[in-house]
């Protein structure tokens, strides 16, 4: 395959891009080719014309783009210049599919595009785009992943010149969609795609809590609170035009599946909410981040050194605006140069968002740098390669600040950051456990059920149902009056050692009080709920203690209810329990 770039009215025209294309041997001998643009304005007339020009001049070639983003900032600058890059396969193959989600849903849309990823075949990597920041397109993503988890889906949502005047468009050919999902499905036994994230960012200070949210992208509250005060309080700023220039530095901070992610706030509502242009689903744990241009350089080192190891034919660059922001022009561009050095075509393009489906990373991201490599056939031996090393630009440019052991102060500051957020997580871990755990079954104590039961009965409509159960270990007095309390205390610690195993991380489970445990299980129908206690009765009932030999549990069910307090609930399941231990223990009684 080949690649070419053109920074279009730079280092060339229009007509002198469309002539060189026309002039390429790729292009006379009739490959496979597609073009991605991206436009640095939201013009529909502008774009057109661009459109109609290049499809009527270059009709064997496909034509695909975005519109990208603007400065945002006063001190950073962005391209204000067409790139486009063009692509020519030699074996391999390429569909690319548009879905209007003007009147569908991009889950709606998702399931448009099964039975389409269905007929083809060798599929490598997919090629995604959107528009409309509150569109949303994880939906889409995951009806990907239902087809087939393997496949890599990379790309943006576009943007838009003027942060808050949200006008971004994708276009396929001759035709602009202002609400849409492209996608370019690449295929061939011969393609191989590398993917790459860069983040850089971490958290700093206290671990907060979404309290109310939507799923499309709208926080409401934090802790409790209105989201906008989470930069309020720690940022000290206020409700004007300069919101993102003032946080988009500091993104919510969040980890899905292991991966550490960044959630950058578009805008801000007067009523205190926040805008974001993927969905924050109530009880994330989130902070604010930080990062400095260091920290992000040397993640992109270490991902450029990667892909040289991988021989890339075509290089495709999906960054946010945020990083530029943070690291100024001059260490933005020699984040790209890393990329360049190692192909110099790589193409490069900013939005509201990049996109990378792989490696447990569900799809929406801010604030990264998401790189894609792609090659046909194997890799050339290393001898055959003449790439410059990524790091030599880097270490001269910014690393001479270190020079005679000097360290420049914002690197002191954060330096100073990091380090007391360490001291003071420790810190607050150790509260928490001495606060919440019991300390002989290491699960949940009375003090944070009362915490869980209150929360889960003030926001039961954000669940279908919730389950709750009371568990009691069957005559535990003889096991003290026989063995010892020893004896005893090792049955609740182990018991409860095999009990929780059968909870999910979505669960809540913790001592009651003596031989008594309660367990919250959201989403659960009652049938599935008596299921469960059934279940881990039996299982129970299996364990082997040393010298207590085996014990029996009874339980009480209950679902949370309309109208329900802690204690009207709290008596259904106490009732229950008792109905269980008079009626003959070791059963599973519902109320």
């Amino acid at each position: 395959m080949k690649q070419y770039r053109f920074v279009v009215d730079y280092d060339c025209n229009f007509t002198e891009m469309i002539g060189s294309i026309r002039r390429f041997k790729e292009y006379t001998s009739g490959k496979r080719g597609i073009l991605q643009i991206f436009e640095p304005n939201c013009q529909s007339d502008l774009i057109q014309k661009d459109l109609d020009f290049l499809t009527s001049a270059l009709p064997n070639i496909e034509v695909i783009g975005m519109t990208g983003h603007g400065a945002l900032s006063r001190e950073t600058h962005s391209i204000p210049y067409r790139v486009c890059t063009i692509m020519f396969f030699d074996s391999s193959d390429f569909q690319v599919n548009v879905f209007d989600c003007t009147d569908i849903s991009p889950l709606e849309a998702g399931e448009l595009y099964k039975p389409i990823l269905a007929k083809l075949t060798d599929i490598k990597g997919i090629l995604m785009m959107s528009s409309d920041f509150a569109l949303c397109p994880e939906r889409f993503i995951d009806k990907i992943n239902e087809f087939d988890p393997s496949y890599v889906v990379f790309g943006a949502l576009a943007g838009t010149p003027t942060m808050g005047d949200d006008r971004s468009k994708v276009f396929h050919g001759t035709k602009i969609y202002e609400r849409a999902i492209l996608t370019v499905a690449f295929m061939g036994k011969d393609l191989h795609i590398a993917h790459y994230y860069n983040l850089g960012f971490r958290p700093l200070g206290k671990e907060l809590v979404v309290t109310n949210s939507n799923d499309t992208g709208i926080v409401y509250e934090i802790d409790g609170k209105p989201a906008f005060d989470i930069y309020r309080d720690h940022l000290g700023i206020g409700m004007n035009q300069y919101f993102f220039e003032n946080t988009s530095s500091f993104p919510l901070f969040l980890k899905e599946n292991g991966n550490p992610l960044a959630r950058v706030a578009l805008d801000y509502h007067k009523d205190g909410s926040l805008a974001f242009a993927t969905e924050i689903p109530v009880g994330s744990s989130v902070s604010l981040s930080y990062s400095t241009a260091d920290i992000m350089l040397d993640e992109a080192s270490a991902c450029a050194l990667k892909l040289d190891d991988f021989a890339p034919e075509a290089v495709l660059i999906y960054v946010c605006m945020s990083r530029r922001m943070l690291m100024g022009d001059n260490l933005a561009e020699l984040e790209f140069e890393f990329f360049e050095n190692i192909c110099h075509t790589a193409t490069w393009g900013h939005g509201y968002g990049e996109i990378l489906h792989a490696d447990g990373l569900r799809g929406f991201l801010n604030a990264s740098c998401v790189v894609i490599g792609l090659r046909e056939g194997e890799a050339p031996d290393e001898k055959d390669r003449h790439r410059l090393p990524p790091t030599q630009k880097y270490l001269k440019a910014y690393l001479e600040d270190y020079e005679d052991g000097f360290v420049p102060l914002p690197v002191r500051l954060v330096n100073f950051l990091e380090s007391t957020t360490k001291d003071l997580r420790t810190a607050v871990d150790q509260l928490f456990l001495e606060a919440t755990i019991d300390p002989l079954t290491k699960i949940y104590n009375r003090r944070a059920l009362d915490h869980f039961i209150n929360k889960y009965i003030e926001n039961q409509g954000q669940y279908k149902c919730i389950a709750v159960l009371m568990i009691d270990i069957d005559h535990f007095k003889n096991i003290n009056d026989t063995y010892g309390h020893d004896v005893g205390d090792l049955v609740l610690s182990e018991g409860c050692t095999a009990a929780k195993n059968q909870f999910t991380q979505n669960d809540i489970i913790g001592r009651w009080g003596g031989e008594e445990f309660i367990g919250i299980k959201p989403n659960l129908t009652l049938e599935e709920a008596r299921e469960f206690c059934e279940d881990l009765r039996i299982k129970v009932s299996k364990v082997e203690f040393e010298k207590a030999g085996h014990i029996t549990v009874s339980m009480g069910l209950s679902m949370i209810q309309p109208g329900d307090t802690p204690a009207s609930l709290l008596k259904r399941i106490d009732d229950a329990l008792y109905e269980a231990k008079e009626t003959g223990r070791n059963k599973v009684v519902v109320k």
